[in-house]
């Protein structure tokens, strides 16, 4: 079964899709957007503790945070001793 769902990006998202959509070689962006769909499907489906550890390394690749991705994982790994 196929489903057919609209969504709508702004400017910038669009452009962020087409270019990653390229640069992976997949058909359309379409392909791009299943992918990532998939991707959040399957971490939301992985146990609290290891989805925490992956949000937080990914967190440390593109977010602001001056901690390494050990120290995140350190953290967590305190918070579920308590």
């Amino acid at each position: 079964m196929s489903v057919s769902i609209s969504a709508k990006f702004s400017e910038k998202e669009l452009y962020a899709v087409d270019k990653i959509a390229k640069e992976l070689g997949l058909l359309d962006r379409s392909e791009l957007i299943r992918e990532a769909v998939r991707f959040y499907i399957g971490l939301m489906s992985t146990e609290t503790v290891p989805r925490l550890r992956i949000l937080r390394a990914i967190n440390e690749l593109f977010g602001s945070s001056e901690k390494s991705a050990g120290e995140l994982i350190d953290e967590i790994r305190a918070e579920d001793e308590l």
